[in-house]
């Protein structure tokens, strides 16, 4: 009997390949793909897609370069290094108008609010939750501006705490949202049962709705209490408007919220089980099925994506999304139409050698290219 090799082995093989080939370029002064094969981008024409955004169709692409959410030095290059890597041309190429936004400045944001913890109690189960939530505060007035004009905002991270702002803003301008949430973990934690006490575990347990949480007694992040301008409260997520993709590594806290609140919930195993593409008809199935106009955000963690694609970033757990499935990912949500805004966090080239450094960071270019319209045909 034929004995063919498993998923994984296979992407091991293809990654082999890959090297191989992209060496042979080197030597050959090659394309941009395997083999001589030149990568070439077309503009979006499929009016249907991004219908929330307005015409021109405007990407404002935002740099939130957060570091104090996790432990690692290296997520704060994560814009420079996606901008660097011939991005905005890209989007330009998929016939984007492309707003490109300095950074936001977190180096002084975050240092001026560093000021205050002489004079406030800081938990140490939200280790720097003052630097967080001063970016955040920052970051959920701009991503809100840009949606109420009615553009499309792109935010590169930065660490995952940069979802608390993302979230914010977005649910301040459009509280009807559905949320993708591609990722290897729940980042459900609050900071009374978070294990590490680490920010970019935390965004989701800060903004659901049915967490009764004061959010003004964690210093930094009292601007999470304040109404929306529209009066209809302070920002928050329901749960039912949430899907999580890709899990496959999450506490034991994190499990109970989701079994309590029934969160839609896609884990490796159900990717496995049931293939990605069926995975995704479920998912968006589960956003669109009392309001099928509704807009959708998708924040795409990069360690959703297995190490073997994607190994410089911060939390890699071995098992994850295949290059294909990761792109496939992206792919279907921009064909419902309804995606308004997206963002990609934990690039972070210090965890990595050259290569793979190199690696992640153009899988991330090329994510974001999918989130924005490019498509195979």
């Amino acid at each position: 009997m034929l004995r063919y090799p498993s998923r994984r082995a296979q992407s091991y093989l293809v990654r082999q390949i890959g090297k191989r080939a992209a060496s042979s370029e080197t030597r050959a002064g090659g394309g941009a793909g395997i083999g001589n094969v030149h990568h070439q981008l077309f503009p979006t024409d499929d009016n249907r897609l991004f219908r929330h955004v307005a015409q021109p169709r405007t990407v404002s692409v935002i740099g939130a370069p957060m570091t104090y959410g996790q432990p690692f030095v290296g997520t704060d290059r994560g814009p420079e290094l996606l901008r660097e890597s011939g991005l905005l041309k890209d989007l330009s190429s998929l016939g984007w108008h492309v707003e490109d936004i300095p950074d936001l400045d977190f180096d002084a944001i975050c240092a001026e609010a560093a000021k205050n913890s002489s004079t406030c109690s800081v938990s140490p189960n939200a280790k720097h939750s003052l630097q967080v939530g001063a970016g955040c505060s920052a970051l959920a007035d701009l991503v809100e501006s840009k949606l109420r004009l009615g553009r499309f905002p792109l935010i590169l991270g930065g660490d995952h705490s940069i979802g608390i702002g993302s979230l914010a803003g977005i649910l301040r301008a459009k509280p009807q949202t559905g949320v993708i949430w591609v990722d290897a973990h729940a980042d459900l934690n609050v900071p009374s049962i978070s294990e590490s006490g680490n920010m970019h575990g935390m965004p989701l347990g800060l903004m659901l709705r049915e967490f009764v949480l004061d959010r003004s007694a964690i210093p930094g992040l009292e601007w999470l209490e304040d109404e929306s301008k529209d009066g209809s409260g302070p920002p928050r997520l329901p749960s039912d408007s949430l899907v999580y993709v890709g899990l496959r590594d999450i506490d034991q806290a994190e499990r109970g919220f989701i079994k309590e609140l029934g969160i839609k919930t896609f884990t490796m195993y159900d990717i496995d089980h049931l293939g990605i593409g069926r995975v995704m008809d479920l998912a968006l199935e589960h956003l669109m099925k009392n309001n099928p106009d509704r807009p959708l955000h998708l924040s795409y963690d990069i360690d959703a994506v297995d190490p073997v694609h994607a190994p410089a970033t911060g939390t890699a757990v071995r098992g994850g999304l295949t290059w294909r499935e990761a792109h496939f990912v992206a792919e279907y949500v921009v064909k419902t139409g309804s995606l308004a805004s997206a963002e990609i966090v934990e690039v972070n080239h210090t965890l990595s050698d050259g290569d793979g450094a190199d690696e992640t960071v153009k899988l991330g270019h090329n994510l974001v290219n999918a989130l924005c319209g490019e498509s195979i045909l």
